[in-house]
C-alpha cells in the first residue's frame, strides 16, 4: 500500500479508535496482520473455550490454526448437518472467547452485522465472556446506511460466490433484497454501545481484510 494512503488511512483508523472507546468498546490499531495475530494469541493465552463466527477476516490472518494448538475451537464448516452445526453453535455461545468480524463499522463506531441464521448474531449479544472482533480499513464506513449498504451489497454477494449459494444478488452484482431460500442477510443486529456485561474489544488493521 502507498504510504500516503496507509498514513490518511491511520487518522481514519484513530477516529474510528476514539468513537469505539466513547461507545465503552476497548479498540486498538495494528499496522500489520502479524501484528495482530500475535495481539490475539496473547490476549487469550492457553486452555481456553474460544468460539469462532464465519470470518474471512480471520482466516486471512491465520489466528484460529494458532489458537487451536493450545485451546478447544468451536467453529462450523459448510460440510457439516444441521445438527453438527447447531452443536457447535451452543458450545460457542458459552465460550471464553468469541472471535468474529463485522461487515462494517460507521465512523462513530457502530458495529454492523448481517446474518443468514443468526447463531454469530446471538453470540455477540450475549454469552462469550469476552469477544474479539477485527477489521480492515476497507470494513470502515461514514454512517449506518452506508454500513447496511456494504453489508448487503459488498461482503454478502462475495460470500454467497464463496458459499457457491444460487442466490440473485450473484447474477445481478447487487441486493435485491430477495426472498431465496438460500439468502444469506436475514438478520440484522447492531452494536451501537457495548452491551453491559460482555468485554468486547474491536481491533482494527491498517489494510485491507477479508470481505
Amino acid at each position: 500500500m502507498d504510504k500516503n494512503i496507509r498514513e490518511a488511512n491511520k487518522l481514519i483508523l484513530e477516529n474510528v479508535k476514539e468513537s469505539l472507546i466513547k461507545n465503552r468498546f476497548n479498540s486498538f490499531i495494528f499496522d500489520t496482520k502479524e501484528g495482530l495475530k500475535k495481539n490475539i494469541v496473547e490476549m487469550i493465552g492457553h486452555g481456553k473455550k474460544i468460539g469462532v463466527g464465519g470470518s474471512m477476516s480471520l482466516k486471512e490472518i491465520g489466528v484460529v490454526e494458532e489458537l487451536s494448538k493450545n485451546n478447544k475451537i468451536y467453529m462450523h464448516f459448510p460440510e457439516m448437518n444441521y445438527e453438527e452445526r447447531r452443536k457447535v453453535w451452543l458450545n460457542a455461545i458459552d465460550s471464553d472467547f468469541y472471535l468474529a468480524s463485522p461487515q462494517a463499522i460507521t465512523m462513530d463506531g457502530k458495529l454492523i452485522f448481517v446474518d443468514g441464521t443468526g447463531n454469530r448474531c446471538a453470540a455477540l449479544t450475549w454469552g462469550p465472556r469476552h469477544i474479539i472482533l477485527v477489521a480492515g480499513i476497507n470494513k470502515i464506513v461514514k454512517d449506518f446506511d452506508e454500513g447496511l449498504w456494504r453489508a448487503r451489497n459488498i461482503a454478502a454477494i462475495r460470500n454467497n460466490i464463496r458459499l457457491s449459494k444460487k442466490n440473485p444478488c450473484v447474477i445481478a452484482g447487487k441486493c435485491l433484497d430477495c426472498a431465496s431460500e438460500e439468502r444469506i442477510c436475514n438478520i440484522l443486529t447492531v452494536l451501537y454501545k457495548k452491551p453491559k456485561v460482555t468485554n468486547i474489544t474491536v481491533l482494527l488493521l491498517n489494510d485491507n481484510l477479508g470481505y
